[in-house]
């Protein structure tokens, strides 16, 4: 299983907010795993305090829970890769990910 359910037991997709050339726009989705909506968010805000980009990005939106076997068959079903989990990304991976995939 590509989750670890001690990490949380749903995961979120969770764009991040970006201002590239003057206007905003939203990241790709990456996940991440927690027990709810609000523990999501405070790892995401957590991670880029960490990295020390708090004020390049934001949370822009989150999903709702998915529970984390829910999602793995999903994944399956469909014969998909999931997003980046946030949690495995350095800073370099993690802005690589969002400048080169902007919508």
């Amino acid at each position: 299983m590509y989750f670890d359910s001690e990490e949380g037991i749903y995961v979120f997709e969770v764009r991040m907010g970006i201002r590239t050339g003057g206007r905003r726009t939203c990241s790709p989705p990456f996940l991440i795993q927690a027990d709810d909506a609000d523990e999501a968010e405070e790892k995401v805000l957590e991670y880029l305090d960490d990295m020390g980009i708090e004020g390049s990005y934001w949370v822009e939106e989150i999903s709702s829970p998915f529970h984390l076997e829910t999602y793995q068959q999903q994944l399956e079903d469909e014969e998909r890769e999931p997003y980046p989990n946030l949690a495995e990304l350095d800073e370099t991976e993690l802005q690589g990910f969002l400048i080169s995939r902007i919508r």
